[in-house]
This record gives C-alpha cells, sequence and structure tokens, in this order.
C-alpha cells in the first residue's frame, strides 16, 4: 500500500500507546502510518460522572466522525467503551489480542486489612466510574463508600495515594502503561469476584467500509479466538438492553470446547447485580440461555444445607431474585480438644469448619508456619481470624489445588485441621510427596431430627449433608441439585443423583451464579 494511513487516537497515555501498538503492527506489513489526536467528549467533560452525561460513545462518536468524514483511515478503540449499536459506513475490520481483561484495586497501605474481603478496611473510600463496578463492588462490601474519579490512567492512580483508600481500574491499562505500583497493595479481581465489561482488554480496529483497500491489512491484524469470544460479550450485552457505561459485565471464555460465561446485570449502580455462571459447547445457545435466564421472574425455593445471615452475599443474591430461601445445616457439630505438634512447617485447610474450630480453640501457631487454604471461602475464613493464607488454591478440583500445593512444600511437614471422618481427599494426593499430619479439631454427625421444606434447587456444601439429607429425603428429577465440589458431587452419585451441576468455585459468590 503506497498511502500513509492516518490513525485517529484520543490523546490520553493508554490511547496513544494503543495507537503506537498498532502503528507497530502495520510496520510489519510495511505500512506507514501517522497519529492525529481527536478530543472526544468525555475527555472533555471532566466535571461529570458517565451516568450523568446524555447519550453513548463518550469517547468514541467523535472519531468515528472523523473516520466517517474522512480526516482519519483508522480508528483504534478499547473495545469496551464502543457502542453495540453500529454505526453506518463503518465496520469493525479486525480485534487485537486480549490483555488481562480483569479489573484491579490499588489500596493505599493505610487503608489495607488483610482480615477483610478485598483486604480493605471497613468504610473504605473507593474511587470509580463505572457503574458496573460499582454495583459489583457494593455487593461484594455493602460498606464500601463509592465515589466518582476522572481523568486518564496514572491520575487515577495517584488519587489512591493522597485523595482516596483505593482506587479500580481495568487490569489491562496499567499493564499496558507498565506503570510504577509499588507503593500499592495490589488486588486482581477473578471474574467469579467482578465480572469485566464485554470485550475489556480488546482493541477493536474500525475502518471505512467502503475502504476496501485497507481492510486486508487490517484484517491480517485480527485474532478470530478473541473476536468470537467479545462477540458473545457485546451480543449479550445487546440484547439485556445496556450500553458500555450500563452496569453490565460479561466475560466469556472457552476451553475444551466448552464456554465458561459469567453475566452482572444491574438496573443501577445501587441495585444488587443479577448474576449468573454458564457452561455449554453451543455456542447460539449460550447467548439466548443466558439472557433468558437473567430475565426470568419466576420465583424459586432454595435449601442451602449451611447457614446464611441475612447479610451474607449468598442470601442477598436469593433475595434479588426473589428467591426464597432456607438455610440450615443438616450436621451436628462438636468441638475436640487438640494439642499442635512439633515442628511443622504448613498448616492446610480444607474448609472453614476446620478454619473455624482450629482458631476458637486459642492455639499458638509458631511465627515461621505459613498457612494453605484450599479455597477462596476458606482463605476468606482464615482472613476472619486475622491471618493470611500464602497458598490459596484457585481451582475448583482439589486433586489439582493439591498438586500445585505440593510444588512450594514438597517433602515439608504440613499439618491438616478436620473433622473426625474426614475424607482426607487433599492428603491421600499429598501423602508421598510431604510429610502429613492429620489433626481432628472437631466431630461432625449426621443430624438426626430436622425438616427440610420442598424446594426447586438444592444446594449441598459438604458430602455429609447429601448423606443426612437422603437419608430422609428423595432427591426429585425435577429439582436442580449443585454440589459445591468433586467430593459431594460424588456423594451424590453414590445416591442415586447424577443430574447435579458443580459451580466454577467452591465459593459462596460462584454457588449463587448457578442459582437460577
Amino acid at each position: 500500500m503506497k498511502r500513509t494511513i492516518i490513525i485517529g487516537s484520543r490523546g490520553s497515555d493508554l490511547a496513544l500507546w494503543q495507537a503506537r501498538f498498532t502503528q507497530q503492527q502495520l510496520a510489519t506489513q510495511g505500512i506507514e502510518s501517522e497519529i492525529k489526536i481527536i478530543k472526544t467528549r468525555g475527555d472533555v467533560i471532566q466535571h461529570l460522572s458517565f451516568d450523568k452525561m446524555e447519550g453513548k460513545g463518550f469517547f468514541t462518536k467523535e472519531i468515528e466522525d472523523a473516520l466517517l468524514n474522512g480526516n482519519i483511515d483508522l480508528a483504534v478503540h478499547s473495545f469496551k467503551d464502543l457502542p453495540t449499536q453500529a454505526v453506518s459506513g463503518l465496520l469493525i475490520a479486525a480485534c487485537s489480542y486480549r490483555e488481562t481483561p480483569f479489573d484491579t484495586i490499588l489500596i493505599n497501605p493505610n487503608a489495607a486489612d488483610a482480615a477483610l474481603p478485598l483486604n480493605l478496611k471497613r468504610n473504605a473510600t473507593v474511587g470509580t466510574s463505572a457503574a458496573r463496578r460499582k454495583a459489583q463492588l457494593r455487593a461484594l462490601r455493602p460498606d464500601l463508600q463509592l465515589t466518582d474519579i476522572r481523568g486518564n490512567v496514572p491520575t487515577r492512580v495517584a488519587k489512591a495515594l493522597n485523595e482516596l483508600d483505593a482506587v479500580v481500574l481495568a487490569s489491562a491499562g496499567l499493564e499496558r502503561l507498565k506503570l510504577d505500583l509499588s507503593a500499592f497493595h495490589r488486588l486482581q479481581f477473578t471474574p467469579q469476584q467482578m465480572v469485566p465489561a464485554p470485550a475489556q482488554g480488546v482493541l477493536a480496529y474500525q475502518i471505512r467500509q467502503s475502504d476496501t483497500e485497507l481492510y486486508p491489512f487490517i484484517y491480517a491484524l485480527n485474532h478470530p479466538d478473541v473476536s468470537a469470544l467479545a462477540g458473545i460479550e457485546r451480543s449479550i450485552m445487546q440484547q439485556l438492553g445496556g450500553g458500555c457505561q450500563q452496569p453490565v459485565g460479561v466475560y466469556c471464555t472457552k476451553a475444551n470446547n466448552h464456554f465458561h460465561l459469567w453475566v452482572s446485570w444491574a438496573n443501577t449502580e445501587h441495585d444488587f447485580p443479577k448474576r449468573l455462571f454458564l457452561k455449554s459447547s453451543n455456542k447460539q445457545g449460550l447467548v439466548k440461555t443466558a439472557v433468558s435466564v437473567l430475565k426470568q421472574t419466576d420465583a424459586k425455593r432454595v435449601f442451602l444445607s449451611r447457614e446464611a445471615s441475612a447479610d451474607s452475599y449468598f442470601y442477598r443474591a436469593m433475595a434479588q431474585r426473589n428467591y426464597q430461601l432456607y438455610a440450615q445445616s443438616l450436621i451436628d457439630f462438636e468441638a475436640v480438644p487438640f494439642e499442635l505438634p512439633t515442628p511443622f512447617d504448613w498448616i492446610f485447610f480444607s474448609s472453614k469448619n476446620a478454619v473455624h474450630y482450629f482458631f476458637a480453640a486459642n492455639p499458638k501457631l509458631p511465627p515461621a508456619v505459613k498457612i494453605a487454604a484450599l479455597g477462596s471461602g476458606t482463605a476468606s475464613a482464615v482472613r476472619q481470624y486475622g491471618k493470611t493464607a500464602d497458598f490459596e488454591g484457585s481451582n475448583a478440583n482439589p486433586q489439582e489445588v493439591a498438586a500445585l500445593f505440593a510444588e512450594i512444600a514438597k517433602n515439608q511437614t504440613v499439618v491438616f485441621p478436620q473433622a473426625a471422618h474426614s475424607l482426607q481427599t487433599i492428603q491421600q494426593v499429598l501423602k508421598n510427596q510431604l510429610i502429613v499430619i492429620n489433626l481432628v479439631v472437631y466431630q461432625n454427625t449426621p443430624a438426626q431430627q430436622f425438616t427440610v421444606p420442598p424446594a426447586d434447587i438444592l444446594v449441598f456444601t459438604s458430602p455429609l449433608n447429601v448423606t443426612a439429607y437422603c437419608s430422609r429425603y428423595a432427591i426429585l428429577p425435577t429439582q436442580k441439585v449443585i454440589a459445591i465440589g468433586h467430593t459431594t458431587a460424588a456423594e451424590l452419585e453414590k445416591h442415586q443423583c447424577s443430574h447435579y451441576i458443580l459451580p466454577y468455585m467452591p465459593d459462596e459468590i460462584s454457588l449463587a451464579d448457578v442459582c437460577w
């Protein structure tokens, strides 16, 4: 191509990084280009939050107008900022690779509190202007004080040191700009904690439909897998009626020919979001099912086999759906006196109950001992006792968590607080790779006297709860059955129940995500 391509870009540090990255991509094809900076309405109006600004395309419309008018040849957008409604005469010719699509919270060290969720002190002031983030933050931590922040990425980052307790930003921008973040406590959200914006972390390359000369060169930059997943995410947002500034989060991945989808949807930033997790091999069915489930208003009855207080995430999530929740453990618990062995290197907790009964006895842990937790729920329980897990499993499969733990604790001595009749799933995997010490800290037996009302959804949180329930009730084919993990699922199989589903992770939020 002989002509020099004019790239339209906003003037922020991140936008210019994106434009220069695109220049480099074009240069590999022998195409020369120049960058033309264009101010958008979102750049000019800095005193209003997004929900106070009318219309859509706050960061894209002026660039698209320049493209239509022929003042530029190529627009480079953060795909998450681009409205889902196509502009006549323009097309998205390609999508870039996907940078880390999640959100990150940067915490002022003076506001950090490892004992609380998100490692953030109570009633902390957190800056973000995205309604999607606000709705999800309020669901995770209702005590947080949220405030709008505007400006480029470095400006917003600085506010966490001189004005606020923390700020939340897209991880992609932080990674692309390679800012020095050593002054902060940094926590990257998982999609189970906060669902990203549709197409977050992706660049969209937009040209005129009539520019057939440029099209093949831009299309050569396309990442088809990224484009397909971003298309699913944006399609769901469009069908939910949300724009890029609405409280809608959609994130989709694909592994082993199956799509994994998370959606968070609220009417306003002050509403508790309706969420779901869905796994499917059918792309079209995935979108249709997700939208249908989120829009359904049918009231359902849910049984959860453990207690849930009115301020718990699960209770509030069920209330948002107008579901009737009956939460009761079907197990009787009793503390068992114990003495800590010496010496040992690690203590590994595989359940919240193990955490509770261990620390309730006020044991004196040697300072050098490290703590491991099977998953995020168990790690959260550890934080409630003022401790922090040095290892936290990030997979729903105990065998895979054990394999990861073995890599860092091989040949070391590990204490496992447990129930008297624990299945010892983790220990069985690790017994030949490290020194296992099983420490009984509580006794659990199936309750003898209980009543469970009829339910449409059964949520089992341990194998013993399955045993207790099935001693008195039959599981019906019409009931939706959820098993918190693989050992609980195995117990369901013993009772001829095979129509269960597993959450993505064995934690409270993931359980709520599949209750629909």
